[in-house]
């Protein structure tokens, strides 16, 4: 599933053309990303334009009036990209907007993604603030440990009500920047710690991901697969699921097993259990 930094990647694959009226709308209608709205619904964009667009955690919004909003989840494999005006859609293209000069594509072969239209002024309110956000403070992060002190760190750091659109490999760099085994309960780390190191993978992932891949394509962006730019060698991310992967920081052999539902990599020497 796209994280916080992709699925910033993918917003951008269609903000690049904000203020295009959409001349036409096309769907598939009983495909599983329209189960929480039905796909004629859709069309009340049509002769308007997205004008702004923001994500939150692993949610994209695309604003085309003060109360009246796109919001989309790419699931497991979505794709956002763009084609040019006169696109051939194909198969798996599910909504597709048809802009003057382009044409939006939301594309999901396997359909975990799903699409809402918000009629309200503010619909993400009260949604927990994001890692890189001022408010994700280190109080913010004392009083959710406190609250869930016997979670493991990985799992701590994968509930999207605390920490919003970190999922499994930012979640390893997050560990393992820590010198932290992900197992580890999180009431015995240290949250200004956590939060420094959270900070650093988000902002380093916005960096490295969304910044340096953001050019719009046919191409696009689906969850797992990168473009030109990923993080440095640096970090364990080009590490981690090489076959006889080594640790960046010493050199030790990774160990991988399942801590919180998710397949997690770690190194032995930096990142011991107790």
């Amino acid at each position: 599933m796209p994280e916080l930094a992709e699925v910033e990647l993918a917003r951008r694959q269609w903000a690049a053309f904000e203020n295009q009226p959409i001349i036409a709308i096309e769907s598939h209608p009983k495909t599983r990303i329209f189960r929480d709205c039905p796909a004629a619904a859709f069309g009340i964009f049509r002769g308007k334009s997205f004008l702004a667009s923001q994500c939150h955690g692993k949610r994209m919004l695309f604003t085309s009036a003060p109360d009246l909003h796109l919001e989309i989840h790419l699931g497991m494999s979505g794709k956002l990209f763009t084609g040019p005006d006169r696109y051939e859609v194909q198969k798996h293209d599910h909504l597709v907007f048809r802009l003057p000069s382009a044409t939006l594509v939301f594309s999901d072969y396997r359909q975990f993604g799903r699409a809402v239209i918000h009629d309200q002024q503010d619909p993400w309110q009260g949604l927990p603030p994001q890692p890189h956000d001022r408010a994700f403070s280190t109080s913010y992060l004392e009083k959710k440990i406190r609250r869930h002190h016997r979670k493991p760190l990985k799992a701590f750091l994968l509930d999207q009500t605390i920490c919003p659109g970190i999922g499994n490999w930012m979640a390893d760099e997050i560990c393992w920047k820590l010198r932290i085994h992900p197992a580890r309960p999180v009431a015995e780390i240290d949250p200004a710690a956590l939060r420094k190191a959270l900070r650093f993978v988000t902002l380093g992932a916005l960096r490295h991901v969304a910044d340096k891949n953001s050019r719009p394509s046919a191409a696009g962006f689906a969850p797992g697969s990168y473009v030109a730019e990923v993080p440095p060698s640096s970090w364990l991310f080009q590490h981690r699921w090489k076959p006889g992967g080594r640790c960046p920081r010493c050199g030790a052999d990774l160990e991988r097993d399942t801590i919180a539902g998710r397949t997690t990599a770690w190194c032995p020497a930096c990142q011991r259990e107790k």
